[in-house]
């Protein structure tokens, strides 16, 4: 038994090994202070219980305090702010990832330019114009049919661009193969990657918590992965007591303490519904087969996942990328058909009725595209021939129904076309385009404010967040000198009591 003459002595070794715990503690936290997702953590002190002598005759019982003892080394954790930081933090992921793909757009349509669609078209009208004043020079036609030819190759050119945006995002059925290395098969993958960590971690921190530690490092590791996790798409967390937690996306289950139960994968849309035209790509979970982005239950509903399943879909009220590509494929062959019908109705240099159309769907340009944008092209037998152009009208006053190579009557009306409306685009060729463009703009501004307001919002909680669980290496250094004394005063106190001890044993 433990007599009180030594209480000194045995309070002063506990006191050092309280006093050696925090200063490594102290440590940890001070070379971790730029470790990403660090938790600074804090030895936790309490006096332990007074000593009961076996007999009420030696001292007076619970009078005598038997120093500090290590309850734990707690983390600065607070689980309201991370799961705020994680809902704005998937938002941010979503709002960031479509403003920049709607800023990619932007690039790709090239509005105001010199180079641009809007300025090709008004070019192509300005040729019609002059053609009808010079009906009978070869190098008015000729420039004519150059600028019919700048109108298919800058629309392809885009067309092309913005069907290989779309194809890098969520695939295409043209490239069975891209449906494994797009964006959206990336992201998934990199969601099953973190779903495993987070699993094996739940089971090795249910183990160290039975034990009676804390398992703080692994708790930070789970933390991190959460965080990261909550940016590429929404996650619901249910905590436990024992430390494990589970974990769904979508409302289906991934996680279930140390289990993954479940994954997500990227499958080609077979249809009928939703349209695979519409939404190509399927993510669903690889166990249960549940769809998560085909609007009948359960559904993706942020992260960069979900912005990039918006984007490469083909929702009416945003500017998605098949969505610009169905408006030009609307504009173009508008454009053909009317500028076709006038070319049909008129006569050309020589004076035929019903010269062939200046605009020909050729199925070899562009294989296998389903949009007809793809495959424009001029005539060749018009590139060839330039006076096989109608800028004479079909005129029944005229001798043969041709007043001559002066009329430039029917390049007339083919000019007056870029003022007039259509039903197809309920508006002028030129209107239309505004509009296409002006609505692009709209939408990549608003997210462009969106990600904006959510980025401070996700700062504003990440900085709560860090001002509890990050270090401040001012203050753990304020805290290392405090334990620094404790420790040299608690070394001092064993030394005197040493130097009793000999002394008495000398005595004796």
């Amino acid at each position: 038994m433990i007599t009180p003459g030594f209480f000194g002595l045995f309070n002063a070794h506990r006191g050092l090994v309280a006093t050696q715990n925090a200063l490594s503690t102290i440590s940890h936290n001070i070379s971790n202070a730029n470790t990403p997702g660090y938790s600074r953590q804090r030895v936790d002190l309490a006096a332990a219980p007074a000593y009961t002598p076996t007999s009420r005759h030696e001292v007076t019982a619970n009078q005598i305090g038997q120093g500090p003892v290590v309850e734990k080394i707690s983390r600065s954790r607070d689980l309201f702010l991370d799961t705020q930081f994680r809902l704005a933090s998937g938002k941010l992921g979503m709002n960031t990832d479509m403003r920049d793909i709607l800023a990619q757009l932007e690039g790709i349509m090239n509005e105001p330019s010199t180079n641009s669609l809007n300025n090709t078209l008004q070019t192509l009208f300005d040729s019609a114009q002059e053609l009808s004043l010079h009906p009978e020079s070869s190098a008015t036609r000729t420039n004519f049919i150059q600028q019919s030819m700048d109108l298919v190759s800058i629309v392809q050119l885009q067309a092309t661009q913005l069907y290989d945006l779309r194809k890098n995002l969520v695939g295409d059925a043209l490239v069975p193969t891209s449906f494994n290395t797009s964006q959206l098969a990336i992201n998934v993958s990199e969601v099953n990657s973190k779903l495993s960590a987070i699993a094996s971690l739940n089971s090795n921190i249910v183990t160290i918590k039975a034990s009676g530690a804390e398992p703080n490092d692994l708790l930070d590791q789970r933390d991190k992965l959460l965080d990261d996790l909550s940016k590429l798409v929404d996650i619901k967390i249910t905590n436990y007591d024992n430390g494990q937690l589970d974990l769904s996306i979508g409302g289906e289950n991934m996680v279930l303490g140390g289990r993954q139960v479940d994954s997500l994968e990227v499958i080609q849309n077979p249809g009928p519904a939703p349209d695979p035209a519409d939404v190509p790509s399927l993510v669903q979970t690889v166990t249960s087969g549940v769809i998560l982005n085909d609007a009948t239950g359960s559904e993706i509903t942020g992260g960069k996942i979900k912005g990039i399943l918006d984007m490469g879909g083909n929702d009416p009220g945003l500017s998605t990328v098949q969505g610009i590509l169905g408006k030009l494929n609307t504009l173009v062959d508008t454009i053909a058909t009317e500028i076709n019908n006038l070319q049909a109705a008129g006569r050309d240099q020589n004076g035929n009725l019903g010269p062939p159309d200046l605009f020909l769907q050729n199925a070899a340009i562009n294989p296998g595209q389903p949009l007809n944008l793809f495959h424009w092209e001029i005539n060749p037998a018009i590139v060839n021939d330039p006076s096989l152009i109608a800028a004479a009208i079909d005129d029944p006053t005229a001798t043969g129904g041709f007043a001559g190579v002066g009329d430039g009557r029917n390049a007339t009306a083919i000019a007056q076309l870029r003022d007039q409306s259509f039903a197809a685009l309920g508006t002028s060729f030129v209107d239309y385009l505004n509009g296409t463009i002006s609505k692009l703009s709209i939408d990549s501004q608003t997210y462009q404010n969106g990600s904006n307001i959510q980025e401070n919002l996700t700062q504003t909680i990440d900085l709560r967040r860090q001002s509890l669980s990050g270090v401040n290496v001012d203050e753990e250094t304020i805290d290392l000198l405090r334990f620094q004394r404790s420790f040299e005063a608690t070394s001092k106190a064993i030394k005197v009591f040493d130097e009793v001890i000999q002394s008495i044993i000398g005595m004796v």
